[in-house]
């Protein structure tokens, strides 16, 4: 009897967490992609048209990828798949001149794809990286530019669902956590010159030719310097603030192209570049390739080694061009808290409820995998 109802405590307690917890699943999502069933290129060329009307355009169309890689290496995995680099310019603003961070995703990638697999798939996804994950990235922890930046969004994602009618989604969970540091930065020190936009444009030339030697392709450009004054907007902060988007067309074939066309979520890589007003200082910075490869598990070592080797290659570059990488150091106060802290009861009922949830989420796999094999 004793026995009896300890194991009826114990279920009633766990039905218990499982029907009161709520966990953080935006903390471990990568994104939410949708789909539509069939080919729907056409109904996304739409799509994309149209998103003058909320405010959106588009910094560069990268469409149908899987052409070019079959042109290039001779291999076709996938039906479809297309970047469009999307930026809402105005509400953009406020978030760079409180954060210029916020380049990282000035654009950022709305991601259309479609496997060849049309027995096990045959819809056509898209979507983005969620909020959370593109603000972790960035580090900002302002709850104003949060609430900002998750407005903007939050607009493309309803006009998405009110022009295409998504049929089914999907979320894409990380197991790890994010980078604690998500980007890698850089700044360069400069002799004031005559002429700022005439530097401006001598560097842009001498970054893309280094980089083209290294199989680098710019797939992007905005000058948002220009773009706001060309608006009559307020952007004096900056003597200079533009943004190009890097692609290195062997990676992104060796990933997009075999098996994991959803990592293009990531791509392709947003290189924001500004000049602090009157600083003489040429600061630069991009999300880590870390992020990827905690951000949608990547277990193969090898595939790992690779994306860290391109990464590098990047870093590379930069030091040939005089800049000087920006290493945001581990507080000691933060290191000592972290030893000394013991988990509250509070926190170690979240630690089990997070348990809890991914026993539940395994135990879903499972059944949907046995439903399959049936």
């Amino acid at each position: 009897m004793i026995i009896h109802k300890t194991l009826v405590s114990l279920l009633l307690t766990t039905g218990f967490v499982f029907a009161n917890a709520h966990p953080n699943t935006d903390a471990t999502l990568t994104a939410k992609f949708q789909a539509s069933s069939g080919n729907q290129e056409a109904k996304i060329d739409g799509l994309i048209k149209k998103l003058d009307t909320i405010g959106y355009s588009t910094v560069a169309e990268n469409k149908n990828l899987q052409v070019h890689y079959y042109n290039k290496f001779s291999e076709k995995n996938v039906e479809m798949l297309s970047f469009f680099s999307i930026i809402n310019t105005e509400k953009l603003r406020p978030l760079l001149l409180s954060n210029p961070d916020f380049g990282a995703y000035a654009p950022f990638n709305f991601l259309t794809y479609k496997t060849l697999d049309k027995m096990k798939d045959d819809n056509t996804w898209y979507g983005h990286l969620s909020v959370n994950t593109m603000l972790d990235i960035i580090g900002d922890n302002n709850e104003t530019n949060r609430a900002l930046f998750t407005d903007m969004v939050g607009s493309l994602d309803t006009f998405v669902n009110n022009e295409m009618k998504p049929e089914t989604s999907k979320k894409f969970e990380h197991t790890q956590p994010l980078p604690e540091n998500g980007l890698i930065k850089f700044v360069k020190k400069f002799e004031e010159p005559e002429d700022i936009e005439e530097y401006v444009e001598e560097f842009i030339m001498d970054h893309d030719g280094r980089f083209a030697k290294h199989h680098f392709i710019i797939a992007g450009f905005i000058d948002l310097k220009f773009e706001y004054a060309d608006m009559d907007l307020e952007f004096e902060k900056y003597d200079a603030y533009w943004v190009s988007l890097l692609c290195h067309f062997e990676f992104s074939n060796s990933i997009f192209n075999r098996g994991t066309p959803e990592a293009g979520m990531f791509a392709p890589c947003a290189v924001y570049f500004y000049i602090p007003k009157g600083s003489n200082e040429l600061h630069v910075g991009y999300a880590s390739v870390d992020n990827w490869v905690n951000a949608l598990n990547f277990k193969s070592q090898k595939t790992i080694d690779y994306m860290r080797a391109i990464d590098t290659e990047v870093i590379e570059v930069f030091n040939e061009m005089g800049f000087t990488k920006i290493e945001t150091p581990v507080l000691k106060q933060d290191i000592v808290k972290s030893a000394e802290h013991t988990p509250t009861v509070m926190e170690e009922i979240d630690k089990l409820k997070k348990e809890l949830m991914n026993l539940k989420a395994e135990v879903e796999t499972l059944k949907a995998e046995k439903n399959l094999i049936k």
